[in-house]
């Protein structure tokens, strides 16, 4: 893998477009270098530097924000092993949502974001489609018809695993 371009696991897909790391040639407050990839999600904090890829996936950003309370993500995390808590919060990439949601958790672990309903990754396969009809029930929405293509549903997969949930955002 590119050194410019490191893996997130539970957010394994976020140099998709769409997401929030695009190539830049903008310098990160960081580490002070080119970015390669420039986070352009929100950073939940008082202060906001611009950051690249490599920053955050090396806890640089951490340090950098030094004792600041911050965090990538707009969400709710139960259940999840502190370590890990950290690592979705501070050193994975945000995901674009409409509302704050739960993170899905399961045996302590956060899932990994795998991406949206109409994501030809995730579109056809029959677990996904599953997973999104479980959370229209869980919504009190018996009676919404699956579709793996829904545009509210946010699809997420064990890390190692392959147990899938979906958290319906709607806007």
């Amino acid at each position: 893998m590119d050194a410019d371009q490191p893996y997130f696991r539970f957010n394994p897909n976020a140099y998709r477009e769409g997401n929030y790391l695009e190539a830049s040639d903008d310098r990160c407050d960081v580490c002070t270098t080119t970015c390669g990839w420039k986070y352009t999600g929100v950073i939940y904090a008082t202060t906001t530097p611009t950051v690249c890829a490599r920053c955050i996936a090396s806890g640089a950003l951490a340090r950098f924000m030094a004792d600041a309370q911050y965090t990538l993500h707009d969400i709710v995390l139960n259940g999840a092993e502190a370590s890990l808590e950290t690592e979705l919060l501070q050193r994975t990439p945000g995901v674009a949502c409409f509302n704050p949601f739960e993170w899905p958790v399961l045996d302590g672990w956060p899932l990994a974001f795998l991406g949206y309903g109409p994501d030809p990754e995730v579109a056809g396969n029959p677990d996904v489609q599953a997973a999104i009809a479980a959370a229209y029930t869980e919504m009190g929405w018996d009676d919404e018809e699956p579709n793996a293509a829904d545009p509210y549903a946010l699809v997420f997969k064990e890390v190692y695993g392959e147990r899938y949930r979906a958290v319906i955002d709607l806007d």
